[in-house]
């Protein structure tokens, strides 16, 4: 006979959930540490670091890069994922957009909350481009590098996003032409 067989003692017990708390506690503070890290950090990076600009999305688990910059190629697209446990009530409250991932030019479909103003697509150009006057180019942004999982589906996951500076984003389109008309 092993050990696991034996029942556990009180003591056993009462050391077990004495660990399990612990543990559920430091999870916790770990996580509270990183989502503060995160957004402390943003700045250094050209990623405006306002709460406000931040919103939050749906992706595919392995359409997902974080910290990948990314510029938003369509309207709203008229589709639900249709799958599995997949419920079309969970997508109430988002919207589909494709985007292009600048590091590699792949377009993935984004849900992005429904309460998010992206600014206007324009059709012409074929991205929402900068909001600021003057400007002529895509508003570019920044996938966060922490995540959750999406209720109990283990194909979709939780992000956020920002806005990254006027500098930044004229730096990484300068070397790329997709956008460019004509």
């Amino acid at each position: 006979m092993d050990h696991e067989s034996f029942p556990t003692t009180d003591s056993e017990e009462s050391t077990r959930r004495k660990f399990m708390k612990q543990s559920a506690a430091a999870t916790a503070g770990m996580a509270l540490v990183g989502a503060g890290a995160g957004t402390a950090t943003a700045q250094d990076d050209g990623v405006l670091d306002s709460a406000d600009e931040s919103w939050g999305a749906l992706i595919f688990a392995n359409n997902f890069h974080p910290e990948a910059r990314f510029a938003i190629v369509s309207d709203v697209v008229e589709w639900t994922p249709n799958y599995g446990d997949i419920q079309d009530s969970w997508f109430t409250d988002y919207n589909t957009y494709h985007i292009r991932w600048l590091n590699s030019g792949e377009i993935v479909p984004l849900f992005i909350s429904e309460d998010t103003n992206l600014g206007q697509f324009n059709e012409d150009l074929g991205y929402i481009p900068e909001p600021e006057e003057g400007q002529n180019w895509p508003q570019v942004f920044e996938m966060n590098q922490e995540w959750t999982p999406f209720s109990d589906n283990q194909r979709l996951i939780t992000v956020n996003a920002n806005p990254i500076s006027d500098e930044v984003a004229q730096s990484i389109l300068q070397h790329d032409d997709w956008w460019q008309s004509g």
